[in-house]
C-alpha cells in the first residue's frame, strides 16, 4: 500500500524535490524583493534544510516505482539522482571515507583474529605485520570506495547541478500531473 501510495504521489513528490534542489536560488533572487523578501528568504532557507528528508522521500519513491514497475526509467532515473543530491548535500562536510576505512579496517581484524587465528609466525614474518596488512589493504579499499562515493555527493549536491535536477524535477512534475513526460516531449 506504501509503495502504490508513494507511486501516486510521484509528480507532487518530484515537484518538492525540484523546489528543495533550487530553494537556495529562489532565496537568493527573492532576497531583494522589498516586502516578501526577508520572510520568504527565511522560509526557502528551511526548504533547503528540509531538503535532506525530501532527498530521502525521493529516494524512497524511486525505490518503490522502480520494485513496481511503474512510471518509465527517465522518471525513476531522475527520482534517485536528485535523491541522492538532496540526501548528500549535508553529509558531505563529514569525512566518511575515513570513519568507514578505519571502522572496516578495525572489524576486518577483529574478524581475521577471531575466525581465522594467524599461527605466530608464517614465512617468517610475525601474525602482527600480517593483521597489520589486513587492516591497511581492507581500510584503503574501503577508504577508496567511500571517498569515491564522497566526490560523487559532492558534484551532485553542487549548486549548478542541483539546479539543473531541480528545474528538470519541477517541469517533469508539472507535466505528470497532466499525463504528459518531459521527456518524450524532448524526444530522450
Amino acid at each position: 500500500m506504501c509503495f502504490s501510495l508513494l507511486s501516486d504521489y510521484t509528480p507532487i513528490i518530484l515537484v518538492s524535490g525540484g523546489v528543495a534542489a533550487v530553494a537556495w536560488l529562489f532565496a537568493i533572487l527573492l532576497k531583494s524583493a522589498p516586502i516578501v523578501g526577508s520572510p520568504m528568504s527565511k522560509i526557502l532557507k528551511g526548504i533547503s534544510i528540509f531538503g535532506f528528508f525530501v532527498g530521502l522521500l525521493l529516494l524512497f519513491t524511486g525505490a518503490a516505482i522502480w520494485s513496481a514497475g511503474v512510471w518509465d526509467i527517465a522518471t525513476k532515473c531522475l527520482l534517485l539522482i536528485t535523491g541522492l543530491s538532496l540526501f548528500l548535500k549535508p553529509l558531505r562536510q563529514l569525512p566518511w571515507a575515513t570513519l568507514f576505512g578505519l571502522i572496516i579496517g578495525l572489524v576486518s581484524v577483529f574478524l581475521a583474529y577471531s575466525y581465522f587465528p594467524i599461527p605466530e609466525i608464517v614465512f617468517n614474518i610475525s601474525s602482527t605485520w600480517l593483521y597489520l596488512a589486513i587492516f591497511f589493504i581492507s581500510a584503503l579499499v574501503s577508504y577508496f570506495l567511500f571517498k569515491f562515493l564522497e566526490d560523487l555527493g559532492r558534484i551532485l549536491a553542487s549548486k549548478p547541478v542541483a539546479t539543473i535536477l531541480g528545474i528538470i524535477c519541477i517541469s517533469h512534475g508539472i507535466l505528470l500531473l497532466f499525463n504528459q513526460n518531459l521527456f518524450s516531449i524532448l524526444g530522450i
